[in-house]
């Protein structure tokens, strides 16, 4: 299934001089490799299609998907420990010595070299969808530092990718905490997770889960000075989703509505199934990424 759970969104600048065609140039020419036998971590771009396996940027409404797949192997750090440990009595028990720390760490070293040709891999696939019409890059990640990740390896890739992270004139936690004392914005609604702190870094957290928001134990909250860190919320009859202090969007779902358009498609193909699914994640994210840049008093004018 093509869609995003998690979003991170970046704006990109308006002369960005990307193209379709520049980025599937660039992204062909580091694909990924699997790592070496020696190599501790490998990443590179693949193709976000199976059934069009000689592209590594799709290209559909000026809308780019993008994919990179990372590998890493596996070295647990007890099992390190336990062959060092051994090693240590060995040379201590033969030597009738002890055997220093500079020394430790130079077996270490030896131990991790010669057990990485052996180590299990475990690999990684991020997507990235550049909306070059609207000026977006909207990456599938659960943290900021994992899209970072993506962006610049991306920017590496490309010789650069002028982007920003987005500004709102009225701050999430700000917007969040007003919402449930007075209303949502048109289209949006309340849904009944919801967490509160007080600001500061020793600040007290009340975290609300399937609670309905109107009660009176979160307005006593908001009352004592509790603010709104993170937020569950529903976009009109099409998505859930949680926003966070920082901007982000956690939990991104389809609601009935949208899962019966999804299923109304007529996809008989692995082909066609993809163009539904990128047409519908596309078509979705240009109507709600705008709706809730809007909601939060629109970006500020840098």
């Amino acid at each position: 299934m093509l869609w995003f759970r998690n979003l991170q969104i970046y704006r990109l600048s308006a002369d960005h001089a990307l193209s379709s065609a520049s980025i599937q140039g660039e992204l062909a020419k580091r694909p990924f490799v699997p790592c070496g036998s020696m190599d501790m971590e490998s990443s590179g771009w693949v193709p976000p299609a199976r059934h069009e396996p000689e592209l590594m940027a799709i290209e559909r409404q000026n809308a780019v998907l993008v994919a990179l797949k990372s590998e890493e192997k596996v070295l647990p750090a007890a099992v390190i420990k336990d062959e060092l440990d051994y090693r240590v009595q060995q040379i201590e028990a033969a030597e009738s010595r002890k055997v220093g720390r500079k020394e430790q760490r130079e077996l270490k070293d030896r131990i991790i070299e010669e057990l990485t040709p052996r180590a299990f891999t475990r690999s990684r696939i991020q997507r990235a969808l550049l909306d070059l019409e609207n000026g977006l890059v909207i990456v599938d990640a659960a943290s900021a530092a994992k899209a970072e990740y993506l962006l610049s390896t991306l920017r590496e890739t490309l010789g650069s990718l002028p982007t920003r992270l987005i500004d709102t004139e009225i701050s999430p936690a700000a917007a969040m905490t007003d919402w449930l004392t007075t209303e949502t914005p048109d289209a949006f609604s309340l849904g009944q997770d919801a967490e509160l702190k007080t600001p500061g870094d020793e600040g007290s957290i009340a975290r609300f889960k399937r609670q309905v928001m109107d009660c009176d134990e979160v307005r006593q909250h908001l009352d004592a000075g509790k603010i709104a860190t993170r937020l569950s919320l529903a976009f009109g009859e099409r998505l859930t989703f949680t926003l966070t202090e920082a901007l982000e969007i956690k939990s991104l779902a389809m609601l009935d509505v949208l899962k019966d358009e999804l299923k109304d498609m007529d996809a008989e193909t692995q082909d066609a199934l993809f163009e539904s699914q990128f047409a519908l994640l596309a078509g979705e994210l240009r109507g709600f990424i705008p709706a809730l840049l809007d909601a939060l008093g629109g970006e500020t004018q840098r």
